[in-house]
């Protein structure tokens, strides 16, 4: 049997050019680890330790009052978030709201529906990465919204509010 190494030399190059283009896709005009005025926000599901397969980890949420959980994989991220909100409670007291897009009300209300009594971690880098909420699921949520009291300063949730709504802004640009 005869192998054509000519073929599969061309294959080969294909292959790493698509990677190298691929690879190329954060660049310059991109949002990038570190950028100052663009956050990103990634929601994981509480899940059990399962330390046979890896697939979750053991994560602290807090730092006054801190909470331990295992987490699996982000549901839902920026590219499924519509925008942020910073709401004002009581004197010295805000909160959160994020609101997803139509794939992710429909991801966040089929979760909430599956996984009632769970709660979901909430993952922010604004540059840098830290867990800063959890919510819990007592109930169905049809309305795509999620409202917690973040482990921030005021002044962190408003660049975090910022931060997420410019990234939105700048994913919706990109979609079109």
């Amino acid at each position: 049997m005869k192998f054509r190494c000519g073929c599969f030399n061309l294959y080969l190059v294909a292959m790493l050019a698509t990677m190298q283009i691929a690879c190329e896709t954060t660049g310059p005009g991109g949002a990038q680890k570190g950028s100052p005025d663009l956050a990103t926000v990634r929601v994981h599901l509480e899940t059990h330790a399962d330390p046979i397969a890896g697939t979750s980890r053991l994560i602290t949420v807090g730092r006054e009052q801190p909470q331990s959980m295992y987490v699996s994989g982000a549901m839902l991220g920026e590219p499924n978030l519509a925008a942020a909100q910073l709401w004002d409670g009581n004197e010295g007291q805000f909160a959160i709201l994020l609101q997803f897009d139509r794939d992710g009300t429909r991801t966040l209300e089929t979760l909430s529906m599956s996984y009632r009594g769970k709660r979901l971690a909430i993952l922010s880098q604004f540059p840098e990465p830290r867990w800063i909420g959890t919510f819990r699921m007592d109930r169905r949520i049809a309305d795509g919204a999620i409202l917690f009291r973040p482990d921030a300063t005021r002044e962190e949730a408003v660049r975090i509010v910022s931060g997420l709504n410019k990234a939105v802004a700048k994913l919706k640009k990109y979609k079109e």
